[in-house]
């Protein structure tokens, strides 16, 4: 990582690249983000957080899974 920390600052110095802004919407970390991923590798849902604490509540993540196993014609695993 220390080897692209330093090419990315050597471009800033050679002006082929910008710092990042100093303030940036949602935080200079930004806003969390949680994705369910299908077997096949799809996006099959998304969550993007308001603020830095927010999760996606287990329960409805829960049921998600559940409601895309159900479409892909497999049983529910228990």
């Amino acid at each position: 990582m220390s080897g692209a920390v330093f090419r990315g600052g050597w471009d800033v110095v050679r002006g082929r690249e910008r710092l990042p802004a100093a303030d940036q919407p949602g935080g200079r970390l930004g806003l969390p983000a949680g994705f369910l991923i299908g077997a096949d590798g799809r996006v099959l849902a998304a969550e993007y957080g308001e603020q830095a604490y927010d999760q996606w509540p287990v329960d409805e993540l829960l049921h998600l899974a559940s409601s895309h196993r159900h479409a892909a014609g497999r049983p529910p695993e228990r």
